[in-house]
């Protein structure tokens, strides 16, 4: 694919996740000698505004008009694609930019991520049959899927029946510029055993289990904390449900800007991550890579992508309370754990990320 164009086409901002893959997987190409172009939204006063300056870079003005986003998105995407290079390949990063790109290319790669609107039911209705009606339009036109772990591509291929050829697993990569063990300027309050918790505050991400848990573990250790990251928890029952259950030390953080996860996570002696699906799960392969120990479910594909560097637990009460507890309790049981950690994030690299998805797209160019 030598001296090739490649046309990267975002439907995020670069604070999502999305967008974070787009940025990471653009760059890394571009340090290959590849000519990366992307497009991607942009509002003003957003806080990705400044990638927006950079020459490879084309800010697309929108309008979100509420719940009509995502349905009126695509047609503010594709109306700035029509005038690009029919010698290029395009690469959209998730079902909204992959059907903008539909409309005006016949040949491109979309990256689905997973497929958990079709399978994980946190919500119902007309986006889902959307979402449903995209991926069969992307089989009708034969396109090329990229999901980010085996898991999620077996997913694809049962829950969206999409043909086994039609879909490639490439895992993300981390940022170890950003998430690393180089400065110790943070450290856990030596007064007390901090466990952290980064990501969504969604049903499924079963935040419920981990409170009760440090519930009763906070009874019998008061020198326990529980600091939780994660957008808008005033929107979420749990704040109302840990005053429930009587707990005393914990912190609902809110959204944290990308820069500033790695000193959260090194104030934890322990990551908990009870999640029931991920595709992917980056938080846990984060925390690792700042050091930093973690307890993780089996879901989605948290098995796959961390099970090799973490501590499992099964969704019971007692066990994740019990595997809490041992891990209190024994120093060298910990410090195992996040050496364990240490070694096996570091396969997590973009520039992995990049190469393979370059061999997908061969099969367009």
């Amino acid at each position: 694919m030598k001296n090739k164009e490649i046309n990267m086409v975002s439907c995020q901002h670069f604070l999502s996740g999305i967008g974070q893959y787009g940025y990471h997987l653009s760059t890394h190409l571009q340090q290959e000698g590849k000519q990366v172009h992307l497009y991607k939204p942009s509002k003003k006063g957003y806080h990705d505004n400044m990638i927006d300056r950079q020459d490879w870079v084309t800010p697309i003005s929108y309008r979100s008009l509420g719940s009509l986003h995502p349905y009126i998105l695509p047609a503010f995407l594709s109306r700035k694609l029509l005038f690009t290079s029919k010698k290029a390949v395009f690469h959209a990063h998730w079902f909204l930019s992959g059907l903008a790109v539909s409309y005006v290319k016949k040949k491109f790669v979309v990256t689905m991520h997973d497929v958990s609107l079709l399978h994980v039911k946190e919500k119902a209705g007309y986006y889902n049959d959307y979402y449903a009606w995209t991926i069969k339009r992307f089989i009708k036109l034969g396109v090329p899927i990229i999901t980010v772990s085996e898991n999620a591509r077996k997913d694809a291929i049962e829950y969206g029946k999409i043909p086994e050829t039609q879909v490639f697993a490439i895992h993300n990569g981390v940022d170890f510029q950003r998430f690393n063990t180089n400065t110790e300027d943070v450290k856990p309050d030596q007064d007390r055993f901090t466990i952290v918790y980064a990501g969504g505050l969604g049903p499924r991400k079963n935040l419920k289990l981990l409170l009760e848990a440090y519930a009763v573990l906070e009874q019998k250790y008061p020198f326990l904390q529980l600091k939780i990251a994660g957008a808008f928890p005033e929107r979420t029952p749990y704040p109302a449900y840990a005053k429930s259950l009587k707990i005393n030390n914990i912190h609902f953080t809110g959204y944290l800007l990308d820069e500033d996860m790695p000193n959260f996570y090194k104030q934890g002696n322990l990551m908990v991550f009870p999640s029931e699906y991920e595709g992917f799960g980056f938080a846990p392969l984060e925390a690792m890579a700042c050091g930093v120990p973690v307890l993780s479910a089996k879901g989605g594909s948290l098995l796959e992508v961390s099970g090799g560097g973490a501590e499992l637990f099964d969704y019971d009460l007692d066990d994740l309370k019990s595997k809490i507890e041992a891990l209190i309790n024994d120093n060298n049981r910990l410090e195992n754990l996040k050496n364990k950690g240490q070694n096996w994030v570091t396969r997590y690299n973009w520039r992995s990320t990049a190469k393979q998805t370059e061999e997908v797209y061969q099969l367009i160019a």
